[in-house]
């Protein structure tokens, strides 16, 4: 899905992405028994409507099909939008070649956002197939569509009780998008471009409800940019991904899951559904000791993944887990995984955003570190150690050096 706005056009950013993905669509994933890839594409380009391609493998040139009526989108056609790159190599590299010619004159500068993610949804649904869709945008979408945003960008919020509404979307039609996305295995992808305020929040949320990744190249310039995005976008096409996924995670008694974490959504309280997961993602679980352990039998998890590989096999994955348990403090300090905590503590400090202040977040963050150290010095600080400071306190605990300056610049942060 490429922003063909006279922005993107006037910059060469279209043109780029066209002729890398000439060579990428060769090194699409496959299964290591599949001599090619099972994966099928599709293109569509967008300005304030959309344009669909056919190029199916009999057609001696692509045929673009124009869908003006943003407001109830529909795909004008199914034979021969999602195809085989092998089989329709040449009618898609001459497509790839005629899009930066095709809109070369163009002065439209508005451009439509949610209607473009409604049109791949629906284009995977009637294929009846889950999928990803990769989306090339540079701008806040103004035009007359559904999702339709304003510039919101309002300093005067900064550190007031209104400045977390900066951080949740601005319409109510992107959640229900996400959810609508999730339901029929659409993951979002997101590359934005942009020279101005964008609104992150709410263009992005859809990407993070669906196990996509939203890259952003502020201020894009050609020469000095190319290689991060290029980059970026061949390590995204080429890695595996599970698609229309269902995890579920299960554990011994006296503990259960409570809260989880990373680009999912959840319909209920036990079940995580990603559109798509592929290995760049992690899911952050919090659990909750209720009852007593047993320091001879552990705590039991297990995790349960059900998901569609790229061949379209259904398929489950399962993880199981035993650990230790200890009645002595001093044991759970010394095996601490500092790294997962602090991917706990940013994971819960970004959810914690979109309903607190930033202040009250960041004494949070404040007050559950200084709590630690103090438990740590009052329960596990031999007596000759009574004078040491927080910070040695804390080194000590500190499986690394690289993780007690975490722990650092977290403090730093939070005083600023």
């Amino acid at each position: 899905m490429i922003d063909v706005s006279y922005r993107n056009i006037n910059s060469g950013l279209v043109k780029l992405i066209c002729d890398e993905l000439k060579t990428l669509l060769d090194k699409l994933p496959r299964e290591e028994q599949e001599e090619s890839s099972a994966i099928r594409v599709g293109f569509v380009t967008y300005n304030k409507v959309l344009h669909f391609f056919n190029v199916k493998s009999s057609l001696a040139q692509p045929q673009m099909m124009v869908v003006s009526d943003v407001g109830e989108v529909f795909v004008p056609l199914l034979d021969g939008f999602l195809v085989n790159f092998q089989e329709s190599r040449s009618v898609v590299i001459n497509l790839l070649d005629q899009i930066p010619e095709m809109f070369a004159d163009t002065n439209e500068s508005e451009t439509i956002f949610a209607p473009v993610i409604q049109a791949g949804m629906e284009a995977l649904k009637a294929a009846e197939c889950a999928g990803k869709l990769f989306i090339f945008h540079s701008s806040l979408p103004t035009a007359e569509a559904p999702g339709k945003l304003r510039n919101r960008d309002d300093k005067k919020l900064l550190n007031t009780d209104k400045e977390k509404t900066l951080f949740q979307p601005q319409v109510n039609s992107y959640e229900a998008l996400a959810r609508d996305c999730v339901a029929n295995g659409c993951c979002v992808n997101l590359f934005l471009f942009p020279n101005q305020y964008v609104d992150v929040a709410s263009v992005g949320l859809v990407t993070m409800c669906t196990g996509g990744t939203l890259y952003k190249y502020n201020n894009f310039q050609l020469d000095a940019d190319s290689p991060q995005f290029l980059s970026d976008l061949r390590k995204d096409i080429e890695k595996k991904t599970g698609f229309d996924a269902i995890m579920r995670v299960r554990t011994s008694t006296g503990f259960r899951a409570t809260d989880f974490f990373g680009a999912i959504y959840m319909n209920n309280t036990t079940d995580v559904e990603m559109a798509a997961v592929d290995c760049d993602k992690a899911v952050t679980v919090e659990f909750k000791h209720d009852d007593k352990l047993n320091e001879d039998s552990g705590a039991l998890i297990q995790c349960a993944v059900l998901y569609t590989s790229i061949s379209g096999q259904r398929r489950l994955r399962i993880h199981n887990i035993g650990l230790n348990c200890s009645s002595q403090l001093a044991d759970v300090y010394k095996t601490c995984e500092t790294d997962a905590l602090i991917n706990f503590f940013a994971k819960s400090a970004f959810k914690a955003i979109l309903s607190q202040p930033l202040k009250m977040v960041r004494e949070i963050l404040v007050n559950q570190t200084a709590h630690m150290l103090a438990c740590y010095r009052k329960t596990c600080a031999s007596p000759s150690a009574v004078s040491q400071t927080a910070f040695s306190c804390l080194q000590e605990s500190c499986a690394d050096s690289q993780s007690f300056y975490f722990f650092l610049l977290i403090s730093y942060h939070s005083n600023f």
